[in-house]
């Protein structure tokens, strides 16, 4: 790595758990340069501006919770195992996520929705990726056999991940984990139901 790019990879280090706790409008540049102990021009001698800096940090940030998720996945030997264990990580991610301020597909997503547009696209697929790999599993499942055939891995990849993202908005607002314990056995309940 270069020393260009370390520092680049450095500001996208620092800031992204910036933008992920106060978004990108609560996101100052005095905030990015105390965050970095870099100066404003050095912040955009190694990045266009404000916008490629978040677009990075997000990208990082979801990078980040995926890669500790497979670390997780992949010490199971079951697709069954693998689907309670994607459950179990969002129970503990809800208050002790890997990158500050919680879900990083949740928290851009509320902004995408009606403000920071140019993101909407990027968040949308973000997302979809995330019910297409749940559903895989299930998918994986049924053909293995762990799971019912007839089963709808597609249908039951969103109920699981917008009854967890629902959880993880909840429980952080109340800052209680009452309802992401809820969620979690509601979709362990339904595991049970579909499989063989």
């Amino acid at each position: 790595m270069t020393k260009a790019e370390r520092t680049r990879q450095f500001i996208i280090e620092q800031t992204a758990p910036l933008f992920n706790s106060k978004g990108y409008d609560g996101t100052t540049l005095t905030d990015l340069m105390d965050s970095t102990g870099l100066s404003k021009g050095a912040l955009y001698g190694n990045f266009r501006d404000k916008d490629e800096i978040a677009l990075a940090a997000f990208h990082y940030a979801i990078d980040t919770m995926r890669t500790r998720l497979r670390d997780e996945l992949e010490q199971k030997n079951t697709y069954k195992k693998q689907l309670i264990a994607l459950f179990d990580f969002f129970g503990e991610y809800v208050f002790n996520p890997p990158i500050a301020g919680g879900c990083p597909l949740l928290n851009t997503a509320v902004e995408a929705d009606d403000h920071r547009i140019s993101m909407r696209r990027l968040v949308a697929r973000e997302l979809v990726e995330t019910v297409e790999f749940i559903a895989s599993l299930i998918e994986k499942g049924i053909e293995s056999g762990e799971f019912k055939k007839g089963t709808d891995a597609h249908q039951m990849a969103y109920v699981f991940f917008c009854s967890i993202e629902g959880a993880v908005m909840f429980a952080r607002a109340e800052r209680s984990e009452e309802p992401m314990q809820i969620v979690i056995k509601h979709c362990k309940n339904l595991v049970k139901q579909i499989s063989n």
